[in-house]
């Protein structure tokens, strides 16, 4: 590189339809979004000390089609399209013994929410997200701040409370991906966070209007957050729990449903 400090060159270098390493690691990190782990588990790392991909015909095909397609866009159709994108996550025991940490993606993967996509789901579902695009950076801490939470304020001083709580990584460095942990304090932001209780009572008044019954409200609580009818356990137990919790049973109950595994979890 020789024109001036050889930043744009470098970029060019890197952004060269003729360069085989970035389409590859591009298409590596698309399908851990996905999938949850990356045809390499070294996504920054594909030299000699990086693990070699489970399945390298299929990242070539897809690096190929990823620069012949227009990048982006069309890989992720593509994927989405694939059979192993309509996986289930159920177990197969013979499949399990022979490969448990499913490398060769013989099942679904379950997925905790990250951060960004978990709070913006808890706004979605009570109808309080503010959809608007673009604007100032506002901090998240703030109660009137209803916006997605790629729009929040990232301190790199002092990193937000609940980002930080969730894995969102360290501001002042780069991360390659995430380290997932399930921490008590994580279980503790669904049953004492300010911000799930006002989720919880914004959710009960959505309910209040879904019918004239506690059974009809159940079932639209189900339809809304999970997509699915309740089963009749469900049903039997929301009911039970509705005329025995007093003055505040729904705020409590819509509580207990926003903290469900189901909910915050993709299958």
């Amino acid at each position: 590189f020789t024109k001036s400090s050889g930043r744009l060159e470098l970029t060019e270098a890197i952004a060269d339809p003729a360069n085989p390493l970035t389409a590859r690691v591009a298409v590596n990190r698309v399908w851990k979004q996905h999938f949850g782990t990356g045809l390499s588990s070294t996504p920054s790392n594909f030299g000699q000390l990086g693990e070699k991909p489970s399945h390298p015909e299929l990242l070539d095909y897809l690096a190929a089609r990823f620069v012949e397609q227009g990048w982006l866009k069309a890989l992720h159709r593509e994927i989405m399209n694939s059979a192993v994108s309509q996986l289930a996550a159920s177990s197969e025991p013979k499949a399990f013994e022979t490969d448990p940490d499913n490398r060769l993606y013989w099942r679904a993967n379950r997925k905790r929410l990250y951060v960004e996509p978990l709070r913006d789901t808890l706004l979605a579902v009570t109808g309080e997200i503010d959809l608007t695009a673009g604007g100032k950076a506002e901090k998240l801490t703030e109660a009137a701040n209803k916006r997605r939470t790629v729009y929040g304020f990232v301190s790199r001083r002092k990193l937000d409370g609940t980002l930080s709580l969730f894995d969102f990584p360290n501001p002042n460095s780069t991360s390659e991906q995430r380290i997932e942990t399930a921490t008590p304090l994580q279980a503790l932001f669904f049953i004492n966070s300010t911000f799930l209780q006002d989720r919880s009572q914004a959710l009960a008044a959505k309910l209040a209007g879904a019918g004239t019954t506690d059974a009809a409200r159940i079932q639209a609580a189900y339809r809304r957050l999970y997509h699915r009818a309740p089963t009749p356990q469900e049903l039997k137990l929301g009911l039970a729990f509705l005329g025995s919790a007093g003055a505040d049973a729904w705020p409590l109950y819509a509580q207990a449903l926003l903290s469900a595994n189901e909910l915050l979890f993709m299958n």
